[in-house]
């Protein structure tokens, strides 16, 4: 009878085990309750980045929708006439003074920043920029920046190495903006390293071909 049907001590065990299983769920669903509470009743330690938000909300102004689109039009506008100062100064920086070309070009950059802080909200684009897809294009652009005004102003330098080192620093913006703006863009980022990776085969491939032809 106890083969058949099972033991006291069989049905005791997995009694206590179905009980245990079910205080586990009900343990984690109160935890879990309790933690969604406490955050929105904002009683649970907030990690850095929150706290920058609310340091970032806190400094900024409340704009209205049409104050907000203003702000993102003048900025925008204000970076295209410094984009076209900063071409028009191409000329100087190939002939040895990249200051002017780098002021405009780095202001450009400024204004096209807070042009986006005006639309999407200074908290919300904080949030963007450190996320963890986006922090390394973002720290490459910024120290792009500070490196193409501090090449563009230390004299201690070749004019030709200067110029070639602005040039530099502003190609790696460029680089890292590309980058940055990739990242919103669904699988952009992996069909790009897809095309780089088939173009590095072709030329080992190519190589690899002409090496064949020249020791035949």
């Amino acid at each position: 009878m106890n083969s058949l049907f099972g033991s006291g001590e069989e049905k005791k065990e997995a009694s206590t085990s179905s009980a245990t299983t079910t205080s586990n769920v009900l343990q984690s669903y109160a935890d879990d309750l309790s933690a969604r509470t406490s955050k929105l009743l904002g009683l649970e330690p907030k990690s850095q980045l929150e706290q920058l938000e609310d340091e970032v909300c806190a400094c900024c102004p409340t704009l209205t929708y049409q104050q907000r689109i203003g702000g993102y039009c003048f900025c925008v506008f204000v970076s295209f006439c410094l984009t076209i100062g900063a071409a028009t100064r191409l000329g100087e920086l190939l002939k040895g003074d990249p200051a002017p070309f780098a002021i405009f070009y780095t202001l450009q950059n400024i204004f096209a920043i807070i042009a986006s802080l005006f639309l999407v909200g200074p908290a919300s684009q904080c949030k963007k920029m450190c996320d963890k897809t986006r922090y390394i294009a973002t720290l490459i652009y910024f120290l792009a920046i500070i490196a193409t005004l501090f090449f563009a102003f230390y004299e201690g330098l070749p004019a030709g190495a200067r110029i070639g080192l602005v040039i530099a620093a502003v190609f790696f913006q460029w680089c890292a903006l590309l980058w940055y703006t990739l990242s919103y863009i669904p699988y952009a980022r992996e069909y790009i390293c897809g095309c780089c990776q088939e173009c590095c085969k072709d030329a080992v491939c190519c190589c690899g071909d002409c090496e064949k032809g020249n020791s035949e």
